[in-house]
């Protein structure tokens, strides 16, 4: 994992908030934390997106 530095402006009540929930000890383990879940779920969601093919449905 490549980290870099950034300067951002983020929702402080929101960072709190995912703080708290996942009991991490800094704002950065909190944020990198949620990033990483989203990234798989989005590789998560490619990767089944991919495999789905196509539907034909049958009026009955």
């Amino acid at each position: 994992m490549a980290l870099v530095k950034k300067t951002i402006e983020l929702d402080q009540e929101q960072i709190n908030r995912i703080k708290i929930a996942l009991k991490a000890k800094s704002e950065k383990e909190a944020i990198n934390t949620v990033l990483k879940q989203f990234d798989t779920d989005i590789q998560l969601a490619e990767v089944t997106l991919a495999d789905a093919g196509s539907f034909d449905f049958e009026e009955v």
